[in-house]
C-alpha cells in the first residue's frame, strides 16, 4: 500500500515538471515570437536596447529581443512628411467676430504679450499676423529619437526667429496684397512669391548651426504653407489711409493741371512780348537803315569826297523844302531880314 502511494505520487510530481516545462517553454515560445515584427513601408524602425540605438530597419520583416531587452520605435521613412503646427504649443490669438470669416485679416493682439508670438514687425512699421503649417523629413533617426521631445520647441523657436527677420527685410506688400495700387508691382509680387521658401531655408539654416552644435534634431523641413494676415481692424486704417491717399492724388492732380494753364498762359505772354519786342527791334533797325542809306552808299564810293557829299545831303534837304512850300521869297544876304516859306505844313 505504501509503495503504490509512492508511486502515484511520484507520477503526479513527474506530469506536473512535464506540465511546467511545458508551460514555461510556451511562454518563452510566446516571449520570442513578440520579438518578430514587421516594419509597414510607410515607416523604418529604430532598434533600441535597454534604452540605447542599436541599428535602423527599413520596411519588412523585423527581428529583434523581445521587450525589456530590446524596444522598436517605428518613424516615417525619408520621404514622407510630418505635419507640426507650431501653433499648438500655445495659446492662439483671439478672432475679431466682426471679421471672423474674411480671408487675410482677422486676428487682433492680446493684452497678454505671450499670445501675441505670431504677430511680426515689417520693414515698414506694419504688423502681419502668420499662421503656420510645417513639413519636416526625418534624416537622421538616431538623432530624432535622440532630440525626443526637444524636436517641437525647437522647431518652433527657428521658425519664429526666421519669421522675424524675413518680416524685417520686407514691407506689408512683400508678405501680402495689403494695398490694391501695389498688388501688381513686379518686386513685391516676386516677394511675396518667395516668403514661404525662404522661409524654409531659413529655418534649415538655423537647424543646420545647431547640429554643427551637436544639437541637431535629424530633421530637414519640406515645407511651410503661410497664410499672413492684418490685424483685426486695420482694414478700416488701410481704408482710410487709401481714401487720404486717392484724395491727395486727386488735390495734386488738380494742383498740376492749374499750374500747366498758367505755365502755357504765361508762356504764350512771354513769347507775345519777344515776339513785340523783336518786331520793334526790326523796325527801328529798318529806320535806322535807310535814315542811313545814303550815308553809308556815299560813304562807300572812294570817288566822292567831303565837300561833295555834303553838298548831296544838302540838295536833299532842300528839295524836301520845295516840295512843300507854296511861295519862297528870297532874300539878299547881306540884308538882316527873315526869309518866309509859305506852304502847307510839312
Amino acid at each position: 500500500m505504501t509503495v503504490a502511494r509512492s508511486t502515484v505520487l511520484a507520477e503526479t510530481l513527474t506530469w506536473s515538471f512535464r506540465l511546467l516545462f511545458a508551460l514555461v517553454a510556451a511562454l518563452a515560445g510566446l516571449w520570442l515570437v513578440r520579438g518578430i515584427q514587421r516594419v509597414p513601408p510607410e515607416n523604418r524602425a529604430v532598434v533600441m536596447r535597454f534604452g540605447q540605438v542599436i541599428r535602423t530597419a527599413g520596411p519588412g520583416l523585423l527581428l529583434t529581443w523581445p521587450s525589456p531587452i530590446d524596444s522598436v520605435v517605428l518613424l516615417p521613412s525619408q520621404g514622407r512628411q510630418v505635419q507640426f503646427a507650431p501653433e499648438a504649443l500655445e495659446n492662439q490669438s483671439p478672432l475679431d467676430e466682426r471679421v471672423a470669416g474674411t480671408p487675410g485679416q482677422g486676428f487682433v493682439a492680446s493684452d497678454n504679450a505671450r499670445d501675441n508670438t505670431w504677430f511680426f514687425l515689417t520693414g515698414d512699421g506694419a504688423v502681419v499676423h502668420l499662421r503656420t503649417m510645417l513639413f519636416y523629413q526625418i534624416d537622421d533617426p538616431v538623432a530624432y529619437i535622440t532630440a525626443g521631445d526637444h524636436i517641437e520647441p525647437m522647431l518652433r523657436r527657428a521658425l519664429i526667429a526666421s519669421a522675424v527677420q524675413l518680416c524685417a527685410r520686407r514691407s506689408l506688400d512683400g508678405i501680402l496684397v495689403a494695398r490694391p495700387e501695389a498688388a501688381g508691382a513686379p518686386g513685391l509680387v516676386a516677394q511675396r512669391e518667395r516668403f514661404a521658401s525662404e522661409l524654409v531655408k531659413a529655418v534649415n539654416r538655423r537647424l543646420g548651426e545647431a547640429a554643427g552644435q551637436g544639437l541637431g534634431a535629424g530633421i530637414q523641413v519640406a515645407r511651410i504653407d503661410v497664410v499672413p494676415s492684418i490685424p483685426g481692424g486695420a482694414k478700416e486704417s488701410f481704408d482710410n489711409v487709401l481714401a487720404v491717399e486717392q484724395q491727395a492724388e486727386r488735390s495734386l492732380a488738380d494742383a498740376r493741371t492749374t499750374a500747366e494753364g498758367r505755365r502755357q498762359i504765361a508762356e504764350q505772354g512771354r513769347q507775345q512780348l519777344i515776339d513785340e519786342a523783336r518786331a520793334r527791334a526790326e523796325e527801328l533797325v529798318r529806320t535806322a537803315q535807310a535814315r542811313s542809306a545814303l550815308v553809308s552808299s556815299l560813304g562807300r564810293d572812294p570817288s566822292v569826297d567831303r565837300r561833295t557829299l555834303v553838298e548831296k545831303i544838302y540838295r536833299d534837304r532842300i528839295k524836301s523844302l520845295f516840295d512843300i512850300a507854296g511861295k519862297i521869297d528870297a532874300v539878299p544876304v547881306t540884308s538882316h531880314a527873315h526869309t518866309f516859306v509859305f506852304g502847307t505844313s510839312p
